[in-house]
């Protein structure tokens, strides 16, 4: 238990295991905002949830309903650690999970899912879930490339306008990977009158806006709503962007799987700030970003038809089906990128190897300051070890 409760670990947990002032004593912070955020990663059960009153956040941690909240997480164990602790903290336990939705459609490339999390006081946080394993879920993500919308962002937006009229007091929004870039738009994009009620919108690692989307006269009004926060090596925030301002945090781990936000350090009540982006990220940003922006649409389209076509090679639905069965699904992949044009292939291998270290973090991936683009067919440098065997 002392293991499991440990308030000098510098990350969320110790944070939730040794904050005990209410939100009346202390407001909402960044790292209050990344707890959150993570909160709409869960597959919620039963109807109360779904409902406007809601229940509270403590009551959903029963044994019987565990397997099926962390059923296709990114992290099932670190999760289910995050729901204990914040159902024990006094600072979160009241609040009240309500509003929520889950909306997969494979067929529009679409994963949509949000709740309200109801603090004490009347204030309320619209949380927005980052992207889960699956490949459709990605896919999305890669589409706001070329896209000034997708299918999600419009939910988002419809969503916050359905639930802004059942919240007394202010309007927080945020969310993790792709769910902070959720948030973001759904400030943008949503009616005067519920901007008005917005306090601050908290994106964690969101990837970035097309250059179009940034133009827009709201999004220029309502930009300083926004606190983005990325770590060192973000791969996944800096997919695509161009005009967010965002601030540095420190991580314990390194290169790509900075992505994992139990791994973003906190100290006191703040996360620990960096100076700037960390050469890793840099040169993915540089290199992958500018490359894109080159791009017309139709091309912008293209290449992500062409990166999930390769990733779909294997016949696998998502990244942890993609890890568990590497020994088929590397060599098929291998197969379509042979198919490439040398230069195509050069951009798609790094678009997959920032996917490929975002979920599969028991792949070490080589540190990007020293990454050279691996040379087709020999992927040892993005899966090593695997690649090698599957040979």
């Amino acid at each position: 238990m002392a293991s499991f409760f440990s308030p000098d670990e510098k990350n969320v947990f110790g944070y939730l295991a040794r904050s005990f002032d209410t939100f009346a004593e202390r407001p909402l912070s960044d790292v209050d905002s990344l707890v959150l955020a993570c909160l709409s990663y869960y597959r919620y059960q039963g109807d109360a949830v779904r409902t406007r009153e809601g229940t509270r956040v403590s009551d959903l941690f029963c044994a019987e309903h565990l397997d099926e909240m962390a059923h296709g997480l990114w992290d099932p164990e670190g999760l289910m650690r995050l729901l204990a602790l914040v159902a024990a903290s006094p600072r979160f336990r009241d609040l009240r999970v309500s509003n929520y939705v889950d909306d997969f459609d494979e067929a529009a490339e679409k994963q949509f899912s949000a709740c309200v999390l109801r603090l004490p006081g009347g204030d309320a946080y619209v949380s927005y879930r980052g992207t889960d394993n699956t490949l459709v879920g990605w896919k999305e993500d890669f589409n706001m490339a070329f896209e000034t919308g997708v299918p999600s962002q419009y939910a988002a937006i419809d969503y916050l306008e359905r639930v802004a009229p059942g919240i007394e007091g202010r309007i927080f929004l945020g969310g993790h990977s792709k769910g902070g870039n959720l948030a973001v738009c759904a400030a943008a994009r949503c009616s005067v009158g519920v901007a008005a009620r917005i306090e601050r919108v908290f994106s964690h690692d969101g990837p970035g806006f097309t250059e179009e989307a940034l133009a827009d006269e709201l999004w220029k009004e309502r930009a300083g709503l926004v606190s983005k926060t990325v770590p060192r090596s973000s791969v996944i925030g800096m997919l695509f962007e161009r005009q967010e301002d965002y601030a540095v945090v420190d991580s314990a781990t390194m290169g790509l799987t900075q992505h994992d936000p139990f791994s973003w350090v906190v100290e006191g009540t703040d996360f620990v700030r960096c100076d700037d982006l960390g050469r890793g990220a840099s040169f993915v940003d540089k290199g992958l970003n500018e490359w894109i922006g080159r791009m017309t649409r139709e091309e912008r389209e293209g290449f992500v038809e062409t990166l999930f076509s390769v990733l779909n090679a294997a016949g696998e639905d998502t990244f942890a089906d993609l890890s568990g069965n590497w020994q088929a699904s590397v060599p098929a992949m291998l197969r379509r990128l042979g198919e490439l044009e040398p230069e195509e292939r050069a951009h798609i291998t790094r678009a997959l190897s920032a996917l490929v270290g975002a979920f599969m973090p028991n792949v070490e991936l080589p540190q990007l300051p020293d990454f050279e683009l691996p040379q087709f067919p020999d992927l040892a440098e993005l899966l090593p070890g695997k690649a090698a065997e599957a040979r």
